[in-house]
């Protein structure tokens, strides 16, 4: 699997994960909702932008030259 595919899969998955728990908790309150937006996606917003991918390999480069 990609690595990008990791990525998404992990915030997707983080994402689903505190919806079901909000859900199961009965969030009804803007405090409540504002809890659950700052948990629910900033963590996510955070590792999408800092997890950079890795320089290629020796061998990916000279694959990328001979195509």
């Amino acid at each position: 699997m990609q690595r990008e595919h990791v990525k998404t899969a992990i915030i997707g998955g983080w994402v689903l994960a505190l919806g079901a728990a909000a859900a199961s908790f009965g969030v009804g309150s803007a405090t409540g909702w504002m809890l659950l937006v700052g948990l629910g996606l900033v963590p996510p917003l955070m590792l999408f932008r800092m997890w950079r991918q890795p320089a290629p390999t020796m061998s990916e480069a000279i694959h990328q030259v001979l195509k």
